[in-house]
């Protein structure tokens, strides 16, 4: 393995850094915000084929997501014995139910006479019926009628007439879900991502108030890369630079963190691509923006910023739809965007009013995929809890601003739709003069070179344990150096 110099990706944008606009906030920040780190990722250029290739969509299907940890539902969605959530992936599926007990169960959703799928929607039922031929499992996954049983005595009432089941784990009220049964620990796989959010960021008191899922035409990895880094905003997301430090964001790469990573966006103050804004300006453009305000101008006074003056109006706006006093909370949890990812394909926000959560899973070619979208917001003091609200599936030919209640955010989720296609096409092209290889930048999109090198190393572990050639992986992988 070719040792990575550790001064590649050093260089930094001008301007204050995420670390400075946090030395500088009006309140004490959270401990996990100034836990930052950079590991460099290398330089070389990404292959292609990675994002366009079959053979390596099928590796991904047979090795990536069948050993990883994936969100495949919120507990609100499954709160009876008998409710259950359909959760597909690549060319699994598995029935994610509360069992009689209360327990929470992963159950692979193929009858084991004729691999039939038992369910194909979400809902609740008082047991597993095989449409076919009406082999019938209970909520803990025993057998307990099949027709005709007299014609199968090798299989009625044996050990192994129960539903397999995949290995779950529940964190801060989501539910995920691993096909291998020697999986690491989802707690020492998301360690980082559990200490953060379990000091810092409280996410079990909150709901799922919006739901929505797209088709997407697009590889999985190049949308997901699209809400991975900040670097695209000069081009894509014009109309917030003047109040989005977008070349000054933080990625975070952690030694002791191989699948936890962090992406910071600082709000309330300029791109540094722009020429110097007066406070007044920036405060007015993001004000302008942000349907959190509910008023009109306001004035930077002299001595003031326009990041702390836009956050007390932020602080008082939200504190009052949300019914909690937000005095204490800091300008950054206020304004920021603080993305984390889980890899491979779990993307929750942190945040003080709402968290946004993405997930993604490979499409029905290499050429698409499936994105979910979800707003969890505060239960309301005082309040019970609310039902989770329905899930909006949204065809490949539509668009997000079509999924009721997702309001501003479609707008700027169709400027990075209007990119993926293209992006898409574009990964094809093979001609002998055209370029091989995706060139990441060395600190931008550092994070997006280890989800690449986190892939490669699931492949190459599951070839060598089924005893095939890893000269399979060869053509696609992500040199070193």
């Amino acid at each position: 393995m070719t040792a990575i110099d550790d001064q590649i990706g050093r260089a930094r944008s001008t301007g204050p850094s995420v670390q400075d606009l946090l030395a500088a906030d009006t309140r004490p920040v959270p401990q996990s915000l100034t836990d930052h780190s950079y590991v460099p990722q290398g330089k070389a250029d990404v292959p292609k084929v990675r994002y366009t290739a079959a053979k390596f969509a099928e590796l991904e299907y047979e090795y990536l997501w069948t050993r990883t940890w994936q969100m495949a539902c919120h507990v609100d969605e499954i709160p009876q014995p008998g409710d259950h959530v359909v959760y597909d992936v690549a060319d699994q599926s598995l029935l994610v139910t509360r069992a009689k007990d209360g327990s929470i169960r992963a159950y692979h959703n193929s009858c084991l006479h004729r691999g039939t799928k038992l369910r194909t929607e979400d809902g609740r039922v008082g047991s597993f019926r095989c449409p076919f031929h009406g082999w019938k499992w209970d909520l803990d996954g025993k057998l307990v009628e099949l027709p005709a049983e007299w014609d199968f005595p090798q299989v009625w009432q044996q050990p192994d007439s129960c539903l397999p089941e995949a290995k779950v784990a529940v964190w801060e009220g989501f539910v995920f879900v691993n096909l291998d049964p020697d999986a690491e620990p989802f707690e020492s796989v998301a360690a980082k991502l559990i200490e953060h959010f379990g000091r810092d960021f409280n996410m079990a008191n909150r709901y799922v108030a919006f739901h929505a899922v797209k088709e997407v035409p697009a590889n999985w990895k190049v949308c997901m890369e699209a809400f991975a880094e900040g670097y695209h905003v000069i081009a894509t997301h014009p109309q917030i630079l003047e109040f989005a430090g977008d070349a000054n964001s933080e990625y975070s790469i952690w030694e002791d963190s191989q699948y936890v990573t962090r992406f910071v966006n600082g709000f309330g103050v300029q791109s540094p691509h722009l020429g110097n804004l007066p406070e007044q300006q920036v405060a007015d453009a993001y004000l302008a923006f942000s349907a959190r305000a509910g008023r009109g101008a306001i004035q930077v006074p002299d001595g003031k910023s326009a990041r702390e003056v836009v956050a007390e109006v932020f602080r008082g706006a939200m504190g009052q739809v949300f019914g909690v006093d937000l005095s204490t909370a800091s300008d950054s949890e206020i304004l920021d965007a603080h993305l984390y990812h889980l890899f491979p394909a779990f993307m929750p926000w942190a945040g003080v009013g709402q968290s946004l959560v993405y997930r993604w899973r490979p499409g029905r070619t290499p050429d698409t995929c499936f994105m979910d979208v979800l707003r969890m917001m505060p239960v309301p003091p005082g309040k019970e809890r609310p039902a989770p609200a329905p899930t909006q599936r949204l065809r490949l030919e539509q668009s997000w601003k079509e999924a009721e209640g997702m309001s501003g955010l479609a707008d700027v989720f169709e400027q990075d739709m209007e990119n993926l296609p293209k992006v898409q096409l574009g990964l094809k092209m093979t001609a002998k003069r055209a370029k091989k290889g995706v060139s990441f930048g060395l600190y931008q999109e550092t994070r997006i070179r280890l989800i690449h090198r986190n892939i490669d190393r699931f492949i190459a572990e599951g070839l060598a344990a089924d005893g095939r050639s890893v000269d399979e992986l060869t053509p696609f992988i992500v040199p070193e150096g």
